[in-house]
Formats: structure tokens, sequence, C-alpha cells
């Protein structure tokens, strides 16, 4: 079903279609395969979830600088998801240079957000309290 509906150019068919070879759902784990379909979907339809995945397969392999691009990218959607990866990276300096400033903004545009889990944004609340309590 996902293989016809990607084949007809719907974005969330080739999302799911690119996370079941990514995971190897039901078939081989294939993340050459798995990423050329996220960026479709991205390409697409802005596809949130193909964007976030691109940046985690980035991670994976090491490419650090390439997954801070895709997390802001996404974050750029309104995704509150993608604000806190960034706040994280900024944080630690993971794929751009430490930045406290933008990690503070990245945190509240994702406590903010509407599109963000609870568990996540209580995360960023912890480390947007944490940070205020050190600049204190």
């Amino acid at each position: 079903m996902f293989e016809r509906g990607a084949a007809l150019g719907d974005d969330y068919c080739m999302s799911r279609l690119a996370h079941m070879f990514d995971v190897g759902t039901g078939v081989p784990v294939d993340k050459d395969r798995a990423m050329r379909l996220y960026r479709r979907a991205w390409r697409i339809g802005r596809n949130i979830a193909a964007g976030n995945n691109i940046a985690i397969l980035y991670r994976e392999r090491g490419n650090l600088r390439a997954m801070f691009q895709w997390f802001t990218r996404v974050a750029e959607t309104g995704d509150g998801s993608a604000q806190l990866d960034i706040a994280k990276c900024y944080l630690d300096g993971t794929g751009v240079r430490a930045d406290r400033q933008m990690a503070l903004r990245s945190l509240t545009a994702a406590v903010r957000s509407d599109y963000i889990s609870e568990y996540e944004r209580e995360e960023a609340q912890a480390l947007l309290a944490t940070l205020s309590l050190k600049a204190v």
C-alpha cells in the first residue's frame, strides 16, 4: 500500500515506506533507499517526519553538520521537536559551535510550539529551567 501511494507521489506514503527501509520493518534495512525516499517526501510535501529522519540518518553516518542543517530546515516549519534537537546541538556543540543564547532561543521556541510532544515539551522546559538557573 505504501509503495503504491509513494509511486503516486504521496509524501506521507513515501515517508512511511522510507521508515520501513530505515528500520527494517517487513523489508531488509536499506539506509540509502530510506534516505532517497525521505528526501523525495521532503521535496514533495515538506514532510516533517521525513526531514527529521534525514537529520537522524546524517547523525548515524557521523555527518553532524548536515544533521544540524536538516534539523534547522525542519524547525523552520514550526516543528518544536526539531527546535529541541537544535537546542541540544547548541548546548553540546554538536554540528555547530556551542552557543548558549541560541540554545535558549531554540528551547523557548520548542516550548511555545504546537508541534511537539508533551514529553519533549517537558524536556525543553527542564533544560530551559536549568539554563536559567545557571544564569543567576
